[in-house]
Parts: structure tokens; C-alpha cells; sequence
């Protein structure tokens, strides 16, 4: 069985791109709009990754803290200097490529 990865991403084409490259190297993935659909998918499954985008500071913060320092996390943040990401998490910035998102999946222990 795959690794289940946790995408939560606020545009419809990044996240569909992002999924499209998770599974195109064999991840499974549930991908989710807002952080509190995310919490909903965490009640439902356990995860090994989570891909998070920081578009909405407020409630992704309450996301991020939530996880443990090890948690296999990847942060997404734009270049907006009033979206700092948890220093704790690898960062991807946007734009990023396929193979950016992938380097950093695979840097993470496996799950």
C-alpha cells in the first residue's frame, strides 16, 4: 500500500497539480480546500505526508501547530512577508515545479 498524503490547498489547479504529481510516483492522496477539511480527512484517516498551503494564515496556524515537530509536513507559502511558515516544516515557495515537491517528499523519513 501506498503512502497516504493529506494535500490541502486552497487553488483548484495547484492542488489538482499537486495531486497529479504525488500519484504520478505512487502516493495516494486526499486533497481538501480549507484546514478545517482538513481536520474532517484527519478524523477519517492517518496520514504519512501533508502537503499545506499558508493562503489562509489564520486557521492554517492552528493546522500546523497541531503536528508533532517529526511530522513528515511540507509547508507552501508565497513570498508575502506576513506569511511566515513554522520554521519546523520544510517550505516550498511559490512557484515551485513537479520536481521541487518531489525532492522535498522524498527528503522526508519514509512512512
Amino acid at each position: 500500500m501506498s503512502p497516504m498524503v493529506l494535500v490541502v490547498e486552497s487553488y483548484p489547479d495547484l492542488r489538482t497539480g499537486i495531486v497529479a504529481a504525488l500519484r504520478r510516483y505512487q502516493y495516494e492522496c486526499d486533497a481538501v480546500a480549507t484546514p478545517e477539511a482538513a481536520v474532517l480527512k484527519l478524523r477519517e484517516h492517518a496520514y504519512a505526508y501533508f502537503v499545506i498551503d499558508l493562503d489562509s494564515p489564520d486557521s492554517t496556524d492552528e493546522l500546523v501547530a497541531s503536528f508533532e515537530p517529526d511530522a513528515n509536513v511540507i509547508l507552501i507559502s508565497d513570498d508575502d512577508p506576513g506569511n511566515e511558515p513554522d520554521q519546523r516544516f520544510p517550505t516550498l515557495r511559490k512557484p515551485f515545479s513537479r520536481d521541487e515537491l518531489m525532492a522535498q517528499v522524498r527528503a522526508l523519513p519514509a512512512a
